[in-house]
């Protein structure tokens, strides 16, 4: 049996599982699972499985505390399953539960799973099954919820009326799956305050955050972004700057999805700004068009899921209509990833982690990959080496189906001049990454 860890991500091998709950009290505890599609909905009220609904295409409750799954049974439009418990209907709380596990057992793989830190909750987000390249994952999630099952559930877009019996907790992680890798127990948590700033004289050019270390709080937020204080500014001793000349950057952040090597762009320009309710998962707050106010440096960001959604490039373009030029004569340009709970704004607050990447070139390419972005198993990893197009190239950077930086991928997106292409500053938004 492999005790798996809060957080951790466990590749599966068998193809039928038992998920069941085990206490030195029993009876305490109601099981129920949530089938969920890539949008984090379930496609109809017939998809909660509990004693009510005992059944759902591969997934069947057998018992109080005990459900089957059969994975190759599972619809293919179903992207996770959500395993839950609750102790609404035994009018206690999981305080109250001793020695609460998880156990999770197939023919030839068992896995147990003990979640801690529970105390006045009644409704417990205990394990996910969700796909993973060709294969499934198993999540051990362990995140309790005092709110009540059928106010949770309506988050799943389930119908449940409030004299009914259990559904489940809040949107569950959106995990866009990668090949399969060997059966292994994800790291444990740092809670490492992280503050990186990477530069081209750095040692690493690589820095990372635990984003595994919000323990679920939804209030914790990322946000990946660039900044820059005015073309040709000039600075005082403290570093405010004094003067800055016009023109700004455009900043376009490529995202692939590793399972169907799919990509979009995502920027300022119009109807190109993202979704947080769809792939991949970010918002644009819109184009800078010159440094802030109040000595503020000028910022386009993202808003981002922190989830398994793939890779992403932050990209900066630079000709047509801002003129070529070194990416340095901007004033200190620098891709800004930030992780924290939100302050007043809606961003992340002052005790957020940072890494900075500093963006330096002194050439006159027209387009420059300033960081390469990851999540895996819960970690955010930043590649910040700087790479640069072709000198005269219009060809946007861009990634290969192994997660390769391109130079001028194939069919890939061309920059242009907003001011003739109605506000649009590339030939194209969206494609596949091809070999």
């Amino acid at each position: 049996m492999l005790d798996v860890a809060k957080g951790s991500k466990t590749d599966l091998s068998d193809g039928r599982y038992l998920v069941r709950t085990r206490s030195t009290q029993p009876g305490l505890v109601d099981i129920a699972a949530v089938l969920l599609n890539t949008s984090g909905k379930v496609r109809s009220d017939n998809d909660f499985v509990f004693f009510n609904n005992p059944q759902a295409p591969g997934v069947a409750l057998t018992s109080d505390d005990s459900i089957s799954i059969d994975l190759t049974a599972v619809p293919a439009d179903v992207q996770r399953i959500l395993l839950t418990a609750s102790t609404e209907a035994q009018s206690t709380d999981f305080g109250s539960v001793p020695q609460l596990q998880i156990e999770i057992a197939g023919d030839s793989q068992h896995l147990r799973f003990a979640p801690t830190g529970l105390s006045t909750e009644t409704v417990l987000q205990a394990v996910a099954f969700y796909r993973r390249g060709s294969g499934w994952r198993i999540d051990a999630i362990g995140q309790g919820y005092s709110q009540g099952l059928a106010a949770l559930a309506t988050e799943f877009g389930i119908d449940v009326d409030d004299s009914s019996a259990p559904p489940t907790p809040e949107v569950a992680e959106q995990t866009a799956p990668a090949p399969p890798s060997p059966i292994q127990q994800t790291p444990s948590i740092s809670f490492d305050k992280v503050k990186v700033a990477l530069t081209k004289d750095s040692p690493s050019q690589t820095a990372r955050i635990d984003l595994r270390k919000s323990q679920g709080d939804p209030s914790w937020v990322l946000t990946v972004g660039l900044e820059w204080d005015g073309r040709g500014a000039t600075y005082a001793d403290d570093g405010r700057v004094t003067k800055y000349g016009t023109g700004d950057l455009d900043v376009y952040f490529f995202c692939r999805n590793e399972e169907t090597n799919e990509y979009v762009v995502i920027s300022g320009d119009k109807g190109h700004q993202g979704d947080l309710k769809t792939w991949p998962y970010m918002h644009h707050y819109g184009d800078s068009k010159g440094p802030g106010k109040g000595n503020k440096p000028a910022a386009e960001q993202v808003r981002v899921l922190p989830n398994e959604n793939g890779d992403l490039l932050v990209n900066i373009y630079q000709s047509v209509d801002n003129g070529a030029g070194a990416l340095d004569k901007f004033g200190k340009p620098r891709v800004a990833i930030r992780y924290g709970r939100a302050g007043k704004d809606g961003l992340p607050g002052p005790d957020a982690d940072e890494i900075l990447v500093y963006v330096g070139n002194s050439k006159n390419s027209f387009w420059a990959t300033v960081a390469h972005i990851d999540v895996q198993d819960g970690v955010l990893t930043v590649d910040g080496e700087t790479r640069y197009s072709r000198i005269g190239s219009e060809k946007m950077p861009g990634l290969d189906a192994k997660s390769t930086w391109v130079r001028a991928p194939k069919d890939g997106p061309r920059g242009r001049s907003k001011k003739a292409n109605k506000g649009l500053g590339l030939s194209k938004y969206s494609g596949m990454c091809q070999p």
